[in-house]
């Protein structure tokens, strides 16, 4: 008798535990920012531009750097052997009181501007340097926070001589 109730109950607590996984992986697509970026001056020595994050409305994302060590900052990285980034101005982030604590946080488009440098190992294809970046950020709304996430994103640069 109790073998026939453990069985319904594993099964019903998979079924459960199923439906919350997916219900959850739904609710996190909706939550990936946009990103967009714009170049202002391109030469191999210099590269500088701007990124801009879009974080879905109702939704925060934490300054970089964090106020509290337990933040997960919005962080852009390149990830390509031969570009440098050589300088990442992070904004301010609004104060807000986020699960009890005083925070500093991102909401709406946050624009980030950088500036970077090609080595001279790397090399164009067709005059134009593929350059591959990381975005890390942890968004978090009134209830609930997404966990720690990457975004991948390419840029492709084209430098005047």
């Amino acid at each position: 008798m109790f073998e026939h109730l453990t069985n319904e109950f594993a099964h019903n607590h998979t079924m459960i535990t199923s439906i919350a996984a997916v219900l959850f992986a739904f609710a996190t697509d909706d939550v990936a920012p946009k990103l967009s970026f714009k170049m202002e001056a391109t030469k191999v020595d210099v590269v500088k531009g701007t990124l801009t994050v879009s974080i879905p409305a109702g939704w925060h994302g934490y300054q970089n750097p964090p106020k509290s060590e337990f933040e997960n900052p919005l962080k852009f990285e390149s990830s390509t052997k031969g570009f440098t980034l050589t300088k990442v101005s992070y904004p301010a982030g609004k104060a807000m009181k986020s699960s009890g604590m005083d925070s500093l946080v991102y909401e709406g488009d946050v624009v980030i501007p950088f500036e970077g440098k090609i080595s001279k190992t790397m090399k164009p294809k067709n005059g134009v340097y593929g350059v591959d970046f990381t975005i890390s950020y942890q968004f978090c709304d009134a209830s609930t926070c997404i966990p720690p996430s990457t975004l991948k994103a390419k840029l492709n640069i084209k430098v005047a001589k």
